[in-house]
Formats: structure tokens, C-alpha cells, sequence
């Protein structure tokens, strides 16, 4: 049996309170972001991973770093697991970005767009979904962490279950701290749980 993937979303930053969009700019955590890293890694930590992998970007690699605190393990960095780059979009709101490109609304109704000055949905899950792959094919049987970003995780997470940007608008956006499960199968890729909780995780039975 190979490892299965938990991804998880950094914790909130001053951007995401803003709601103005990030992707590669590196934007740390809040003071709030802090304490949910704080708060969810006990429970991140109680999975008893056997590696942590995450983006270097500061918000997902500082969320990590509370994990490996409490376990041990080293944090495994890799660039493909950055947010998706949204170029000239980034540290604006969604009705300035519109403003700067209306073409760009195609980008809420499924359409995939290459972004000006950074990357297409296309990209961005070949690069994820390829570097899960090679995670999940170096590391030993067990729970293996990763730390990414709301669009990335999404990106990823579809790709390998065999969906086109096209369709990764039926998952709906990712909360700060939480998880989406990959498990591998004999078929293929399962879609163990999306965008939960630690206190969900906590409170349903196994």
C-alpha cells in the first residue's frame, strides 16, 4: 500500500481577510493564522504522518511548521506546490480584477484562462498533480502531509481524480487549516474527503 495524501490549506493572512487574491506573492500569516496553525496541528500531528512535504511559500510552510514541531519530521519543500501564479492579479480584489480584464469572469464559470503575467488552470494542475505523484510513489506507506493553497489543492486534487479545469468549480473553495484526503486504489485515485476540519475530523467516528 502507498502513502495517502493529506493537503492541507495554510492558515489565514491579511489578504485573505481582504479577499484579494494571492497566489505567488508570499503573504505570511495573521496573527489569527498563527493560532489556527497552532490550533489544528495537534490533530494534524495525531495522524501519525510518516512525512511532511510542503509549499515554500512563508503561509503554507510556517502551517507546517507547527506540525513538524510536534512530530519531528522534517519539512520537505518543493516549489510545484506553490499557489497557482495569478500574474497581474494578484493583490487586487475580484471586481479590480474584472476591471482589469473582464475576459478573466471565465475563470468563476469553469473556463480555464492563462492568467496575464502568470499560469493557466492547465498548468497548474499538471505541475501539482505530477509532483503528488512523485510524492506519493518516494515516500513509505502511511499518512504523508502537504501544505499548499486553496486553488492548488483543488487543481491537484482534481487532476488526479481525472477532472479537467473545466470541472474543478464543483469543489468549492478551501478554508484556511483544512484538509482534502487522497487515497490510491487499485483503479486509481479516490477522493477520500474535501475541505474538512480537524474539529470535523474530530468529531466523526472511524
Amino acid at each position: 500500500m502507498r502513502p495517502r495524501l493529506i493537503m492541507v490549506r495554510h492558515g489565514q493572512t491579511e489578504w485573505n481577510v481582504q479577499r484579494r487574491w494571492q497566489g505567488a506573492t508570499d503573504i505570511p500569516l495573521n496573527a489569527n493564522g498563527r493560532r489556527q496553525a497552532r490550533a489544528a496541528a495537534p490533530y494534524y500531528a495525531s495522524l501519525e504522518p510518516v512525512a511532511i512535504w510542503s509549499s515554500p511559500l512563508s503561509r503554507a510552510h510556517d502551517t507546517a511548521a507547527e506540525v513538524a514541531a510536534l512530530t519531528g519530521l522534517d519539512i520537505r519543500t518543493d516549489g510545484r506546490l506553490a499557489e497557482m501564479d495569478f500574474g497581474d492579479a494578484e493583490g487586487r480584489v475580484w471586481e479590480e480584477v474584472l476591471a482589469m480584464d473582464p475576459r478573466l469572469a471565465g475563470w468563476r464559470t469553469g473556463r480555464d484562462v492563462q492568467w496575464p503575467g502568470g499560469e493557466s488552470g492547465a498548468l497548474v494542475q499538471r505541475r501539482v498533480s505530477r509532483t503528488l505523484e512523485r510524492i506519493h510513489e518516494s515516500e513509505p506507506e502511511g499518512v504523508v502531509l502537504v501544505f499548499s493553497h486553496g486553488t492548488a489543492i483543488r487543481m491537484g486534487a482534481a487532476a488526479m481524480v481525472g477532472w479537467g479545469v473545466d470541472a474543478v468549480w464543483r469543489l468549492d473553495s478551501m478554508d484556511n487549516c483544512c484538509s482534502t484526503g487522497l487515497a490510491s486504489t487499485s483503479t486509481g485515485w479516490r477522493l477520500d474527503h474535501f475541505n474538512a476540519s480537524p474539529q470535523w475530523h474530530a468529531s466523526t467516528p472511524q
